[in-house]
């Protein structure tokens, strides 16, 4: 259990980074540009922000990996009949699922895999809702993280 706690508090912090920067470069690029262009500022915020969820679910999936195959606390298992070997896809397909809090119930997380997969969630929708509340404020003309 100790291990899927430190193997959260680091993936944690480095989404949260990620996320952090991503945000960051979009409100200085927006500071610098016309703060009238809504259409393309909002553009760049949403694409940006839809990029940095996707890399934030790979770098989930890779520590889901590691969790799986190197630490070995824990198994993700296809249910139904005919359970396969899992892809690195179905790894990514889960941690997207679980990132968004859809939560499909297709692949089932065994051991401390558990933990970490509950943190994903929890993790996923803050950085989701933060994102929200971020391109609302560019909807509005600001740039929100900026200095200027």
């Amino acid at each position: 259990m100790i291990q899927a706690m430190l193997l959260s508090v680091l993936v944690v912090s480095i989404c949260t980074t990620v996320h952090y920067f991503v945000l960051r470069w979009v409100s200085d690029t927006i500071s610098q540009r016309n703060r009238e262009a809504h259409g393309q500022n909002l553009g760049l915020a949403v694409g940006a922000i839809t990029t940095a969820h996707v890399i934030e679910a790979f770098i989930y999936t890779l520590f889901f990996l590691w969790a799986v195959q190197g630490v070995q606390i824990g198994t993700l298992e296809a249910s139904g009949p005919g359970s396969k070997d899992l892809s690195l896809m179905d790894y990514f397909y889960f941690s997207l699922v679980n990132f968004t809090t859809l939560g499909r119930g297709d692949l089932n997380p065994e051991g401390h895999l558990r933990f970490i997969t509950g943190i994903e969630a929890f993790h996923g929708f803050l950085m989701i809702t933060a994102s929200g509340s971020f391109v609302l404020q560019v909807m509005g003309g600001k740039a929100p993280l900026s200095k200027t």
